[in-house]
């Protein structure tokens, strides 16, 4: 049986707060992590044998999980220690210099970065210092001095460019730059360049913004030109050349992810924020609620867990936030807020347009939190203490829960 977790009010703990990927290159929340103030350090012997159970010492290995390299650095661990200052991931560095940034872990938070590996590799303080030469990164190019630009290209004669910028997220480019499809039609169109997580783009990226949609399902996403212009070949010669000018013109064919849409909008208008049963219920009584009683729903789900916006709205804020450790609160177009907390990553910010469905951040067990879950939360304003019962909003939005 997972955990359920639950948070006290008020309470904040001493908890790891490391960087969060929020926006293009991880732009956004570095903070400070707590660290022991003893210096800490492992031989090369050691490091090998953290690789080897980590990840069977493939020091550039990136299968898709969220975590890099021989060391399976998290991408915010990886920025919050300096890492790319080598490499944009860890994956991309050298093994040396992978082990340099691991040397500022094992000092900032100690041999429990590895909770499994370190007991296995004996990896423990006070340590030899590894015989290392991470020197050598490659310049790094200031992204802040890097401007969006929209440059025509040679794609098809039709195809516009853009170069991704520090602070960028596909959803804000897809809005700005007004990409028919929204950022799910953008993320289609340059998913090899992307790769397999839509929150994932790096200063400098080229995007196609326009030009040749990609073909899913069995439809199209756009006619053909000539689709109207030919008549077909078994029409009769005695038909008429011209319809009546009062015959109405046939629409064209919906594509394939317009039909999608349109079904998700007719057929119900709210979607659960992650796939589980709930947790501990609303207004549940306890001492450890600070308004003496669950002021929302748990789903106890593992961290890294896709997360997603029950509904279309807007981000009001992203975050950390007290005891509710990282969070997202959206303002929803029917005027309630929902809330988000105790995440390990965040994918939008504040101010943004969001999607029902699309992702926002991922769960974890921030903040005062006594394992992994969403805490999820419906309010009629913004702030703590306004909350109504969650389970019966999302219900009546259409969820089957």
């Amino acid at each position: 049986m997972a955990a359920r977790g639950r948070h006290r009010r008020y309470q904040p703990n001493r908890i790891n707060r490391a960087s969060l990927t929020v926006t293009a290159g991880g732009a956004g929340m570095a903070l400070p992590l707590i660290g022991t103030g003893v210096a800490q350090a492992a031989d090369l012997d050691t490091w090998n044998k953290v690789a080897a159970c980590e990840s069977t010492s493939r020091w550039h290995v990136n299968t898709g999980n969220g975590y890099y390299g021989g060391l399976q650095f998290a991408q915010s661990t990886w920025e919050a220690y300096g890492g790319t200052r080598y490499a944009a991931r860890a994956d991309l560095a050298t093994k040396d210099q992978q082990i340099a940034v691991a040397e500022k872990v094992l000092d900032g938070q100690g041999p429990g970065a590895w909770p499994v590996c370190s007991v296995r590799a004996g990896l423990a303080q006070g340590g030899d210092t590894p015989d290392i030469q991470p020197a050598g990164a490659a310049k790094k190019t200031s992204v802040q001095d890097v401007q969006p630009q929209t440059t025509p290209q040679s794609r098809a004669g039709t195809a516009e460019m853009y170069t991704v910028v520090h602070g960028d997220t596909l959803s804000g480019i897809a809005e700005s730059q007004k990409v028919r499809g929204g950022w799910q039609g953008l993320y289609a169109a340059n998913r090899k360049a992307v790769g397999a997580d839509p929150d994932l783009i790096l200063p400098g990226q080229r995007l196609a913004l326009r030009g040749k949609a990609p073909t899913t399902g069995t439809g199209t996403t756009s006619a053909p030109k000539t689709a109207t212009k030919t008549p077909p070949k078994s029409a009769p010669k005695s038909a008429p050349k011209s319809a009546p000018k009062s015959a109405p013109k046939s629409a064209p064919e919906k594509t394939s992810s317009e039909r999608e849409e349109q079904v998700t909008t007719t057929t119900r208008s709210l979607v659960a924020p992650v796939s589980s049963a709930t947790g501990t219920p609303y207004r549940k009584a306890g001492s450890s609620w600070s308004k003496g009683y669950h002021t929302g729903v748990d789903f106890p789900v593992p961290t890294g867990t896709s997360v997603k916006s029950v509904g279309a709205g807007q981000v009001v804020s992203a975050g950390w936030e007290g005891s509710f450790g990282y969070q997202v609160l959206i303002r929803h177009t029917d005027g309630r807020y929902s809330q988000y907390a105790h995440l390990s990553a965040i994918s939008v910010k504040a101010g943004q347009s969001v999607g029902a469905g699309q992702r926002i951040g991922r769960s974890g067990s921030t903040g005062n939190s006594t394992g992994p879950h969403l805490h999820f939360e419906v309010r009629t304003g913004p702030g703590f203490g306004a909350d109504i019962d969650p389970v019966a909003y999302l219900r009546a939005g259409g969820v089957r829960i």
